[in-house]
């Protein structure tokens, strides 16, 4: 019955997450109103509700519960029991980096101070992997403890402090100041988004230039076959026309030779006669 009930555990564990995070996805649309996210506030509350990838956090706390869960219950004598420490330990850093990366809270307040959180919990699960008998070294194992104490007191000293921070701000400071968080990321993401289809734009115009200068590369290159296989193509009738010219110059030069040999040759007194001068 113990085995069982383990299994039906396991397997709730894993199909519930999957269903909440799965109709969260759905009713997207729906955080976006005020008044119709209400009932999603249990899973999702004070998470920036603009964007699908700012909703992976209550899935991925799931997820890593799930994981530490499991790994946390793997026998003694196995032999990757160190594997506990190590995927632990790169499911917190890659929270960290998603922190880093996203902000996925409303307010800049909310962001530190569950990056806080998750800075001190991962230097807490160094430190039991290292005060463990993963090292035999005595001094190395007190310096372990030193820090796995202190990463407990941090975790501890950091909640209180945003208890205390909330209380003095109070609820409609913290609204006022999630609203201008709102409205200052809504800015920056319009200008990135701007930004982006300026560049998507240009890359296009580059694109389209230089898929051009094939083309009119080729266009030239015709061209130049073109000239040199025909180099006037429309002075073929300017030759014709000069040498027509030229025919016409030598033919009336050789008719003035002609009368001029006539001129030169033929004389009035050969058509004198002894009747006078016949000539005309």
């Amino acid at each position: 019955m113990a085995t069982i009930a383990s299994y039906v555990i396991f397997v709730l564990s894993v199909i519930v997450p999957v269903f909440l995070m799965t109709v969260v996805c759905r009713r997207y649309e729906v955080m976006k109103i005020k008044h119709a996210k209400a009932s999603f506030n249990t899973i999702v509350l004070k998470i920036d509700k603009q964007s699908r990838w700012r909703l992976i956090v209550p899935g991925y706390f799931f997820f890593r519960r799930l994981l530490t869960a499991g790994l946390l219950s793997m026998p003694i004598e196995n032999t990757f029991i160190f594997l506990q420490y190590v995927f632990i330990l790169m499911s917190s850093h890659a929270y960290v980096l998603y922190l880093v990366a996203i902000k996925p809270y409303q307010s800049p307040l909310l962001n530190n101070y569950v990056l806080s959180n998750e800075t001190f919990y991962s230097a807490l699960i160094i430190a039991i992997f290292i005060f463990s008998d993963a090292t035999p070294e005595l001094p190395i194992k007190f310096g372990a403890g030193v820090v796995l104490i202190s990463s407990i007191y941090l975790l501890i000293f950091t909640n209180l402090c945003m208890i205390v921070v909330i209380v003095i701000k109070g609820r409609q400071n913290l609204k006022d100041e999630i609203k201008q968080s709102k409205l200052k990321r809504a800015e920056k993401e319009l200008m990135e988004e701007e930004e982006e289809e300026e560049r998507r734009q240009r890359q296009k115009r580059e694109e389209e230039e230089f898929t051009r200068l094939p083309e009119d590369t080729t266009n030239m290159s015709h061209y130049d076959l073109a000239s040199a296989s025909n180099p006037n193509p429309d002075g073929g009738d300017d030759l014709k026309g000069s040498k027509k010219r030229k025919g016409k110059k030598n033919k009336n030069k050789n008719n003035n030779d002609e009368i001029e040999e006539y001129s030169v040759g033929v004389t009035p007194g050969d058509f004198t006669s002894e009747m006078g001068n016949t000539t005309s």
